[in-house]
């Protein structure tokens, strides 16, 4: 990626603490992380899906699921910058997916911290413990609109049981 320091703010990445949770310091550094980056669908993808819902379905062209991959996976033009972006920042690649639009990363918790421009802290809350960070996520400016999130910086518990 280019040495510019324009960054771009991921929409809706900032994610306040839990209610009850207060930190109790930051993450350490070498803390190794895996985190997945969502990647945009090819351009024109949606038009495809909007053209599907104005035609009845008896008269409606089902795509295979190789089809649909091809027509709403990510492009691998865009694959590629990202994985660019994830090596100058030295971040393994685990895992790169078109069909899923989504790049695993791996790396330390200062590699994560620098390439997306966030603050890494621990946690403490009723039921225990979790990472997650201060700020919006970010990436550089040749990133923007490729990135639609990332995934796994923050492990705070999601579910809760409706019993």
């Amino acid at each position: 990626m280019g040495s510019t320091s324009s960054r771009y703010v991921i929409p809706g990445s900032e994610e306040p603490p839990m209610p009850s949770a207060r930190a109790v310091g930051a993450v350490a550094p070498q803390e190794r992380i895996e985190v997945s980056v969502l990647v945009r669908a090819k351009p024109g993808a949606n038009d495809a899906q909007d053209a599907l819902a104005d035609t009845p379905p008896a008269q409606r062209h089902y795509l295979s699921r190789e089809e649909f991959a091809a027509a709403h996976g990510a492009d691998p033009q865009d694959l590629a910058k990202v994985v660019v972006f994830a090596q100058a920042h030295g971040l393994a690649v685990v895992d790169s997916s078109a069909r899923r639009r989504t790049i695993t990363l791996s790396g330390t918790a200062a590699q994560f911290e620098k390439a997306f421009d966030v603050h890494l802290q621990q946690y403490e809350h009723d039921a225990g413990t979790y990472r997650s960070r201060s700020g919006a996520i970010s990436v550089p400016a040749e990133l923007a609109g490729i990135v639609e999130g990332v995934f796994g910086l923050d492990n705070r518990p999601q579910a809760r049981p409706h019993v």
